[in-house]
């Protein structure tokens, strides 16, 4: 694919309503531009998703870097580190992390130019490094 896909590809693609052909070339496309990977979760972000699916929502691969800052207190260790997100959906991301995140955590990940408040959800140990399930909240939970 040699210019970046358009708005209503990245939406078609997430709808699964290309061909197996175009697809592929979305994806291919996806996989090496940071760009599109970024248009593709503002895509999510902005609630654009048209087509129901089995899940509560639909997951989008993506594969771009992001910053995540702990903001509990008393499990904030360090400052911000970087992490990978590797899906998106409308209320959340999923990411890998050099950290394990205690799960019920509070945290802010900026990317894109974009922030966001969340909760950890879940966080599971693979052999170099974690996978954890982020939430995303609106505003700072009340006790």
């Amino acid at each position: 694919m040699s210019s970046h896909s358009s708005a209503q590809d990245l939406e078609h693609y997430v709808g699964g309503k290309l061909s197996t052909e175009d697809s592929s070339l979305v994806q291919t496309h996806l996989d090496g531009c940071e760009q599109c990977q970024h248009r593709l979760a503002e895509i999510a972000l902005q609630v654009r998703w048209k087509d129901t699916e089995r899940r509560n929502e639909p997951r989008v691969p993506v594969n771009f870097t992001g910053r995540l800052k702990l903001l509990d207190p008393v499990t904030s260790v360090g400052p911000p580190h970087d992490v990978k997100v590797i899906e998106i959906s409308r209320n959340g991301l999923r990411v890998r992390t050099p950290r394990y995140l205690i799960p019920k955590s509070l945290i802010q990940i900026r990317f894109g130019g974009k922030g966001m408040l969340g909760e950890v959800r879940y966080c599971v140990k693979t052999e170099s490094e974690y996978y954890a399930g982020i939430k995303q909240v609106q505003d700072f939970p009340s006790s």
